[in-house]
């Protein structure tokens, strides 16, 4: 305790003078309408014993009501910072059961319908689902094998194939690759900016990273030089390259939303980025990955 403000003087005032000073108080209001002042840091008692007497002997000094902008100023970035510990914060217990569905239901759902249609192209329906699910209506045709439609398809109403092809998986490996990243960062950013974010979020990298896709598909089919035989293009990884965008950028520009990802990860992910490239991996859809990479930095650069 640094004192007793009778009543009559305010002690925010001072509270906010000690504050943007870097001194913290505690003020304890008395029935009498006095006040008692506490400081917290004790290397900090002599000199708020010492303010405290100068503001006792002149508190209508201009002075002591200069701090108040910045000591609001303090107060707020101390909140924020409160707000974002609480959110981070996690039992040692939950370590153990991670994320629930009812914290990450867009993640579940995702990764859900895609391992339930992965299912399906494996049994009598497959020939459907990929007709219904892809790019492109070829249920007349493969591409190749008839006029070229470009987006005619969507433009007559099948709107849905803008999204649905990243539901379509053709390995093990690349439903367990795309899978895997969906649910670890599809995992953080619903629950640091919550499930409706996420879910436009998807929709809409979805939807663009096809778009890139099919755009370098049409370049291809119009070079009589490049014929191409890429039927359809599918996969979550397009979306996966955004997510991985949006946190990237998330942990440089702005760490306080508590969203980040480590170095090594990063890492692999732009290698493996390099690596599909390189034609090792068959046909990949790298137009996609590019597309969705920019989206991703862009939306965390704008911080959505």
């Amino acid at each position: 305790m640094i004192g007793e403000l009778p009543k009559g003087v305010e002690p925010r005032i001072l509270e906010d003078h000690l504050l943007g000073k870097g001194m913290k108080t505690r003020i304890d209001r008395r029935p009498d309408g006095g006040a008692v002042v506490w400081i917290l840091d004790e290397n900090h008692v002599e000199e708020a014993r010492k303010e405290f007497a100068e503001y006792l002997a002149a508190p209508g000094d201009p002075r002591f009501r200069s701090s108040a902008a910045k000591a609001e100023a303090i107060r707020k970035t101390e909140a924020r910072r409160d707000r974002q510990f609480r959110k981070n914060y996690r039992e040692a217990g939950d370590l153990w059961g991670g994320p629930t569905l009812r914290q990450r239901p867009v993640t579940v759902l995702t990764v859900a319908v895609a391992v339930i249609v992965y299912v399906l192209q494996h049994t009598e329906y497959n020939r459907q689902v990929v007709i219904w699910l892809s790019f492109f209506d070829w249920s007349e045709g493969l591409p190749d094998d008839r006029a070229w439609l470009g987006l005619t398809d969507v433009l007559h109403g099948q709107v849905w194939r803008l999204v649905t092809p990243v539901f379509l998986h053709f390995s093990p490996l690349h439903i367990l690759f795309n899978c895997m990243w969906t649910m670890i960062l599809g995992t953080a950013i619903e629950r640091h900016r919550g499930s409706g974010k996420l879910l436009l979020f998807i929709l809409a990298t979805a939807a663009l990273s096809n778009l890139i896709e099919y755009e370098y598909m049409e370049r291809l089919h119009a070079d009589p030089f490049r014929a191409t035989r890429f039927y359809t293009f599918g996969g979550l990884s397009g979306v996966n390259y955004a997510l991985f965008g949006y946190v990237w950028m998330m942990g440089e520009l702005h760490p306080e939303e508590g969203l980040r990802i480590d170095s090594t990860n990063t890492l692999i992910l732009l290698g493996w980025l390099v690596l599909c490239f390189t034609g090792m991996l068959g046909p990949v859809a790298n137009a996609a990955h590019l597309g969705g990479l920019a989206a991703g930095m862009a939306l965390g650069w704008l911080r959505y």
